[in-house]
């Protein structure tokens, strides 16, 4: 627990007047401990965690309270903040028999909140996940092949990881679009430079492999195949030694079949929702970019409207007339070696600008050969399924036409394709609702080369009124 009786003032280490120092101090101690990739220092005791404290107050401005008047100097000061966060809980100093000293550490619950702060701070080296889906596979392979549960919890951790960053891309290309037209308002030229600035950084480095490289439409006909397998081969295996290794799962008496699902929802939702979402506002950006662009060049071009309207000025003179103006305008700009020019063989022209379709998040790698047969399967298997109440009337009416009868059997219905063998199917199901059939059982099987069901005989009610 966070707040024991022992340690009643966790958080309140973080307010007062000099809340951002101690704050910058934690972020600090953790980067010395686990921060830098390269020089870490494993054994760090009290003089090198206060001089690190020291240098922070260097750094920033210390507003006194009642409780910090006797504090005279910064050293003072870096002490005063250890002995606070050892006495909230977020620190202590333990003793290493081996080197007999004490050396800093950070307790459970301070490093963990600690390495929030820290995180949060770091923009220019925040962590971009961009094996969220291929990692998903990978450990589902790596389960199927090992049946260690370890690779299981692996896979679900991944997957959680699919819908929320492409929800962070989402608002994060919402919020660059916003901030967009603010600059835009403002200065089109400052606007541009982010436009370019985000296309060449956050999206290249991050965005387009979402469409890419870890792509979900990418993987999830594979991840489903392994799904599906799991499911299939020694699940209850699987289910048991999932307890054992993990036995808080217990408390779910479905823990992986529900895993199972989560993935295979994690990415259904990723392919059908997050990123057709995503295209759309990075659709909306790229176009508000080009329109902010154009304007940028638009500026550009302009400038030289005063030279053109110069040279129809120099055009309409007589010869005299522009040797003056012309000379004139060499005083004035000082330029040493004006030659005189053949204004007759200028031609001014209107520029027409061709209006170019741009072109974006196109996969450079196709999708493979076994999938794209996959795919095709699953869309006719969704088409076949999908059938309205006007398509059966239409089958239907089309026996009755060609039988010329108001009676029909199911015997006489004739299959040429999948959507035909459903409706034959489903067809008594479908119509019982419907006010322009009577359906009558007879009691009889009915039997043709796909399946076997109910006889029942179709007729055509008679509408009132009709002859």
């Amino acid at each position: 627990m966070l707040i024991t009786q022992n340690q009643s003032d966790f958080f309140n280490v973080l307010t007062g007047a000099n809340s951002q120092i101690i704050e910058q101090s934690l972020i600090s101690l953790y980067e010395a401990l686990y921060g830098n990739d390269f020089i870490v220092d494993e054994i760090m005791d009290r003089k090198k965690a206060r001089d690190i404290v020291y240098q922070v107050i260097q750094d920033m401005p210390w507003q006194n309270e009642d409780s910090e008047s006797a504090l005279d100097n910064d050293k003072d000061k870096a002490s005063y903040i250890i002995r606070r966060l050892r006495d909230c809980g977020w620190i202590d100093f333990v003793t290493d028999k081996v080197l007999l000293i004490k050396i800093f550490t950070f307790t459970k619950n301070g490093k963990q909140f600690s390495q929030t702060l820290y995180t949060s701070s770091d923009e220019e080296h925040v962590l971009v996940r961009q094996r969220n889906v291929r990692a998903t596979k990978a450990s589902l392979l790596s389960y199927q092949q090992s049946d260690d549960p370890a690779d299981l919890i692996d896979a679900i951790n991944f997957s959680k990881y699919i819908v929320s960053d492409l929800s962070d891309n989402i608002n994060d290309v919402r919020e660059e679009k916003n901030l967009l037209m603010s600059l835009a308002m403002e200065d089109v030229k400052v606007a541009g430079g982010k436009f370019i600035n985000f296309v060449k950084d956050k999206f290249a480095s991050d965005i387009a492999v979402k469409f890419g490289k870890d792509s979900a439409n990418r993987y999830i006909l594979d991840i489903e195949e392994i799904v599906k397998d799991l499911c299939l081969e020694n699940f209850e295996l699987r289910e048991k030694r999932l307890y054992a290794h993990f036995p808080s799962f217990r408390k779910n008496p479905n823990a992986l079949k529900s895993i199972l699902d989560a993935i295979d929802n994690r990415l259904k939702n990723a392919c059908d929702t997050k990123l057709p979402l995503l295209k759309r506002e990075i659709s909306s950006y790229i176009h508000r970019g080009t329109v902010i662009f154009r304007q940028t060049n638009s500026l550009f071009f302009n400038k030289n409207k005063e030279v053109t309207q110069i040279a129809k000025n120099i055009k309409d003179k007589n010869k005299e007339d522009k040797e003056i103006l012309l000379r004139n305008i060499g005083k004035a700009i000082n330029y040493p070696s004006l030659k005189l020019l053949n204004l007759n063989t200028i031609k001014i022209r209107r520029t027409h600008k061709k209006e170019e379709t741009i072109s974006f998040l196109s996969e450079e790698i196709t999708m493979p050969k076994e999938a794209y047969m996959k795919s095709s399967f699953e869309q006719k298997k969704h088409l076949a399924f999908s059938y309205s109440q006007k398509e059966i009337k239409s089958y239907i009416n089309r026996h009755f036409e060609e039988a010329d009868t108001h009676t029909l059997s199911n015997h006489a219905f004739t299959i040429n394709n999948p959507k035909d063998l459903l409706i034959a199917l489903y067809a008594n199901d479908i119509m019982r609702t419907d006010s322009d059939y009577e359906i009558d059982y007879t009691g009889n099987r009915c039997k043709n080369n796909y399946f076997e069901t109910d006889e029942y005989v179709i007729r055509k009610k008679e509408k009132i009124g009709e002859e």
